[in-house]
């Protein structure tokens, strides 16, 4: 028998490739979470630490990102799959550490009743996010025959709780569901043609603009917040092959500022205030980056996210567009993946008949009972 050849490189550790390593990482993330709520609680109790707050907030929840990523970073390296996951919980986390993105609506009576009074108050951006990874399991599950991988799901759902701004409910439910749904709905030659929260965001604000808004930029930001998750978004997309995207779009988001700014006569603080939003970070790093809705070539996707930002200039300039950046993907994106959708196929037919033995250089066939003649060429 051959031995078989030895590995190469390091062995994983085995603590790392069974259910031990993430047995005794639960307790240790619960213990993180705990001794940062209490002396986060102990912190902001202080009244002579004189900084602002939200600088506290954020520098507390930073350092527990940090803490927990180097907890669980040997199983998140192997896995980009997790990447984008904890790109926007840190978003989601550090947004409302700065300004309190995360609002709570008041518990129907009903609830309030069942849970004996214990439930005062809910999180309609968690709702979301339960709704939108049971759709995703739901319709995974009848359309492939398995469960499907549940991080776009999550994002989704986290994408919509905080992009819509409601006093109600059930817009944040509908968007959520009408982004999952698009993915499988919204498909041609299985490629999907709209960012699912970008139409899902764009549906919501067309249909249902008295009971939906979005937000924006008077939402506030916070410069310790916005340059944490740039710098960890920035690490991720470079990662992932996919930083040349936001960064074009930056570059392209900039000077098109200060062209607005001439045009218009608004201060030029205003036009690149957008930039240090939530809203826009999302939008970035999610939105325009998302693997299954851009083109494909570091080139085609600059050229892509260049399009876009031109879009969405155009959109505010001609048309005083406030939702201009979700038009302007909504219309370039889906436009741009049909150009590809549809150059893939003339290549593949071109291809397919210069392959093709044309039928009148075929041989011809030996009619029966003579024989074959041998011809030198």
């Amino acid at each position: 028998m051959t031995p078989s050849p030895a590995p190469i490189g390091p062995l994983p550790r085995a603590s790392d490739q069974s259910w031990s390593g993430t047995v005794w990482r639960l307790p240790a993330t619960a213990a993180l979470v705990g001794v940062f709520y209490v002396a986060r609680g102990a912190l902001l109790g202080q009244s002579a630490v004189a900084v602002d707050p939200a600088t506290t907030r954020v520098a507390a929840i930073t350092l527990l990102l940090v803490s927990l990523l180097a907890l669980w970073w040997r199983v998140v390296a192997r896995d980009p799959r997790l990447h984008a996951p904890i790109l926007i919980t840190a978003i989601l986390a550090l947004s409302d550490a700065s300004f309190g993105l995360l609002e709570n609506h008041p518990a129907p009576p009903w609830l309030v009743s069942l849970t004996n009074g214990m439930v005062l108050e809910y999180s309609p951006t968690f709702v979301t996010m339960t709704v939108t990874v049971l759709c995703e399991l739901v319709i995974g599950r009848f359309m492939w025959g398995k469960w499907p991988n549940l991080a776009s799901a999550y994002i989704s759902g986290i994408s919509a709780g905080i992009l819509v701004k409601s006093s109600l409910l059930w817009p944040f439910i509908m968007c959520g569901l009408i982004s999952i749904t698009s993915k499988y709905v919204l498909r041609l030659h299985n490629r999907h043609l709209w960012n699912p929260t970008n139409f899902g965001m764009t549906t919501m604000l067309f249909l249902a603009p008295e009971h939906v808004a979005s937000l924006s930029v008077q939402a506030g930001n916070n410069g310790w917040a916005v340059a944490t998750i740039w710098i960890l978004g920035g690490l991720i997309m470079y990662n992932l092959g996919r930083f040349h995207m936001p960064f074009a779009f930056v570059l392209a988001f900039v000077p098109l500022a200060f062209l607005r700014s001439g045009v218009t006569g608004h201060p030029w603080q205003a036009e690149l205030a957008p930039i240090t939003s939530p809203m826009f970070q999302l939008y970035i790093f999610f939105m325009i980056t998302d693997p299954k809705t851009t083109v494909r070539g570091r080139w085609n996707q600059i050229a892509f996210v260049i399009v876009v930002a031109a879009a969405e200039t155009f959109c505010r300039l001609v048309f005083k567009d406030v939702h201009s950046l979700y038009h302007a993907l909504f219309f370039v994106g889906p436009a741009a993946n049909l150009v590809e959708i549809y150059s893939d196929r003339a290549r593949k037919r071109r291809a397919t008949r210069a392959t093709a033995l044309p039928m009148e250089e075929a041989p011809e066939p030996v009619p029966a009972g003579e024989p074959a003649v041998l011809t030198k060429t």
